[in-house]
């Protein structure tokens, strides 16, 4: 029966999936179990693809497809899970891939100021920041999902609850993101076990009296599967910005003899990295700087609803006893009583070391950001939310307020900026999950909890995961240049120690105000100047593939047809990219070991480096090809059922 929707209502206009009335098995011993189990595994994806790339993925729909997958196989002994089962797993872990993104964008950032990963201060802050992100996010659920379910789509979230309810797509979602997870591995065991293909191509070059001009690429199925994800229009402006502080800002500095002194004796590449270093990663700041304040005016409006929303709610003090299933939160004296003990425990655990007035602004700002994120990702989605920009906000607001009144540590500033990633991230997730859940007729109450137990689990492996990365390859390279907790640690040693590059700074700042007047996109943007050309190039070879997949998929099929080549080709990309981080670790553990060769190859063939150069190139186009077909394969019109 089709029910009426007033503004206050917790149905659809057509009814949830399950209705309330029925009673469904949700979170389960088994549930969480293999919830724990992916969330450890594309935690460690996502983790190895922020320290790469600088961009994260939404884990929900890789791992509701694979949930089906592994519950139709336990089905076949009697002990399969009913929808909101998956559901849960999902949930559980997409928790753990958007505490890792939170924790890579800030908390990482301390290796860059000369320390060591501590796994305990580590797993402190995301425990506390990924629970303020699930509690803060609570009071907003009624009017962000159900009352605006109209106005706010939520896309990763109605994208996710299309695949659960679809339920022949489990199995072919399984076998996409199989093929993908295959691939990707297949391609990087022969790039950095055995050495046979190259994947980096790049070089500076002149062009008459102006030198510095470098272009390149590092073309891996993880940064061509992230391009892919994200879309042309995202990736285009990583690429802009690439192109701007490569092809423009680099060479006019080089050729005006702003080469450091230690490296003007080093090759034209070099010369071009050490400037980017010294210089330029400056005006990305600038840039990034202006550009997360702006969003933050920009929806200044939002913020104070958002902010008036939730104060209601805590000041009625909801229980949500006298609710039906599907709109039952878990209380709020939990809510407001977790929050209080969180608050407290930033301020008195020795190993947060933010102190008294920084806890104070790590639980303001998060309060805040966390309805900005909630808010923010219903339009955009999870992938787009900036995040970053939230968090150098933070970061500059703590560490001039925190200068003035003597700290001169910037940890301390990076913690409690870290604290405040952390809950943003978390918080766009769990709105996604709840809007899942929402279509689905999930009990809320029962996610909330389904993404506490998450967070738990994977603050404790944040930080060994973490270090394991900074000591296989070291966080600040060429494999993993952690551009954001890199421009993290920048900003706050910067402003505290009084060192930062204002001039450059500030040019990065007007370069904002100038694509704010174009209404171009900051943020995107900004990452592109601040990240290493090699990794805008795929990037953006992944979202022209994908634009050319759209246009064909338009052009030929139906527009049920469109969608399902969307969904496919997103499982597709996610399979790339986990294989990659799968056989990133595998690597990473060869390398400490000190197992086969340690040139950086550890078993190498010997192909050579110009045969190595060519089947770089031919593997390139063969990942291409694969993730093009697969992304196709199957979805004609005669195959929508």
């Amino acid at each position: 029966m089709v029910q009426k929707k007033s503004a206050s209502s917790d149905t659809d206009d057509a009814g949830p999936y399950v209705p309330a009335d029925r009673s469904v098995t949700e979170l389960t011993v088994k549930a969480v179990v293999l919830g724990l189990v992916l969330n450890v595994v594309l935690m460690a994806a996502n983790t190895y693809l922020g320290l790469r790339a600088g961009l994260t993925i939404s884990a929900s729909i890789p791992a509701a497809v694979i949930s089906m997958g592994a519950f139709y196989g336990l089905g076949q002994f009697g002990i399969g899970g009913t929808i909101l089962e998956n559901n849960i797993v999902q949930t559980m872990t997409s928790a753990g891939s958007s505490l890792a993104a939170g924790v890579i964008f800030s908390l990482a950032g301390v290796v860059f100021l000369g320390e060591s990963i501590d796994l305990v201060t580590t797993a402190m802050v995301a425990l506390l920041g990924g629970s303020l992100g699930v509690l803060f996010m609570i009071p907003m659920r009624r009017y962000l999902i159900v009352e605006q379910h109209q106005e706010l789509p939520y896309p990763e979230g109605t994208a996710c609850a299309d695949v659960l309810r679809t339920g022949e797509q489990g199995g072919r979602g399984v076998r996409f993101v199989s093929a993908g997870f295959i691939v990707g591995a297949i391609y990087m065991a022969l790039a950095d076990i055995w050495g046979v293909i190259q994947t980096t191509i790049q070089g500076a070059f002149s062009v008459a009296d102006t030198r510095g001009f470098t272009l390149g690429g590092d073309f891996t199925p993880a940064l061509v599967g992230v391009g892919y994800i994200i879309g042309p229009r995202i990736a285009a402006y990583i690429l802009g910005g690439g192109l701007v502080s490569w092809m423009m800002f680099i060479p006019l500095l080089v050729t005006g003899g702003m080469v450091p002194a230690d490296a003007a004796q080093a090759s034209l590449f070099e010369q071009a990295n050490a400037v980017w270093s010294s210089y330029v990663r400056y005006i990305g700041a600038g840039a990034m700087i202006v550009g997360g304040l702006y969003a933050i005016g920009a929806m200044r409006t939002t913020i104070v609803d958002a902010v008036h929303l939730a104060g209601s709610e805590f000041t009625q003090g909801l229980s949500g006893s006298d609710r039906k299933r599907t709109a039952r939160d878990l209380p709020m004296g939990i809510v407001v009583v977790g929050a209080a003990v969180i608050a407290a425990l930033l301020v008195i655990v020795p190993q947060v070391r933010v102190g008294l007035l920084g806890g104070i602004i790590a639980v303001l700002a998060a309060f805040l950001f966390v309805a900005v994120s909630s808010y923010l990702v219903g339009v955009v989605g999870s992938s787009s939310n900036p995040v970053s920009g939230m968090t150098v906000a933070t970061i500059l607001i703590a560490a001039v307020v925190l200068r003035s009144t003597g700290v001169s540590d910037p940890v301390v500033v990076l913690v409690t900026g870290s604290v405040v990633a952390i809950a943003a991230a978390v918080a766009g997730d769990t709105s996604q999950d709840l809007k899942t859940g929402y279509l689905l007729g999930a009990t809320p109450r029962s996610q909330q909890l389904g993404q506490l137990i998450g967070i738990a689990f994977s603050a404790l492996l944040a930080g060994g995961i973490l270090a394991f990365f900074n000591q296989a390859y070291g966080l600040g390279g060429q494999t993993l240049p952690a551009p954001q907790a890199g421009l993290m640690a920048l900003i706050a040693e910067s402003v505290l120690g009084g060192t930062a590059n204002w001039g450059m700074v500030l040019i990065g700042g007007i370069f904002a105000i100038v694509l704010i007047l174009m209404d171009v996109p900051v943020l995107p943007f900004a990452v592109g100047i601040y990240l290493p050309v090699t990794l805008s190039t795929p990037i953006f070879l992944g979202g022209v593939l994908k634009a050319l997949v759209n246009r064909y998929a338009e052009w030929s099929e139906s527009e049920t047809s469109s969608e399902q080549v969307t969904r496919q080709g997103r499982i597709v990309a996610a399979g790339l990219i986990a294989g990659e981080a799968i056989m990133g670790i595998i690597v990473g553990a060869i390398r400490i070991l000190g197992v086969g060769n340690d040139s950086g190859v550890p078993f190498p063939i010997g192909v050579g480096d110009q045969l190595s150069l060519w089947l770089g190139i031919i593997a390139i186009a063969i990942l291409l090809a694969f993730l093009g077909t697969s992304t196709l394969w199957g979805t004609s019109t005669t195959s929508n059922t």
